[in-house]
């Protein structure tokens, strides 16, 4: 998994971890897949304890994930 540095500040801004990252594109939910600038981009969702997490991804040449950004979504009644 390489992680951008754009995907690195957002995790740092919002508390979110590499495993985190790993739960979600292990266990998410497939909602997005689109070509954007030449490569094909995916967009997972997963329910984590206090927030939903959204990692969007793209697939290397060498088949390595590779975060392009990363946030989470509060729940509903969470402060």
């Amino acid at each position: 998994m390489i992680i951008s540095p754009h995907a690195r500040d957002r995790m740092k801004k919002k508390g979110i971890t590499e495993e985190e990252i790993k739960t979600c594109l292990i266990d998410g939910k497939l909602t997005i897949q689109q070509m954007v600038k030449g490569e094909i981009r995916y967009g997972k969702i997963v329910e984590l304890k206090d927030k939903k997490l959204v990692v969007i991804y793209t697939i290397d040449k060498n088949g390595e994930d590779r975060i392009i950004t990363c946030y989470p979504i509060k729940k509903r009644g969470l402060i």
